[in-house]
């Protein structure tokens, strides 16, 4: 009993510890703000980008609507 236990534990662990996906801190000073957006779901595909205006004007290109992710880019 105590073993499966022991096993249950060190498979949890070794669970949680291979599918933690490390923080992106947000850089400090002024930044600007993309949006990337992709065609589908794996995100191999970039059809569009929206970004913010902290380095210049702001803009975008490209089709700004379906699977989007966000970076932080310093200036």
């Amino acid at each position: 009993m105590i073993r499966r236990a022991m096993l249950v534990g060190a498979l949890v662990v070794a669970g949680l510890t291979a599918t933690a996906i490390p923080a992106q801190a947000i850089p400090v000073g002024p930044s600007m703000v993309v949006w990337a957006y992709f065609s589908d779901s794996s995100k191999t595909q970039l059809v569009g980008q929206v970004w913010s205006a902290g380095c210049g004007p702001a803009g975008s290109w490209g089709t700004t609507s379906g699977y989007r992710t966000i970076y932080f880019t310093a200036c």
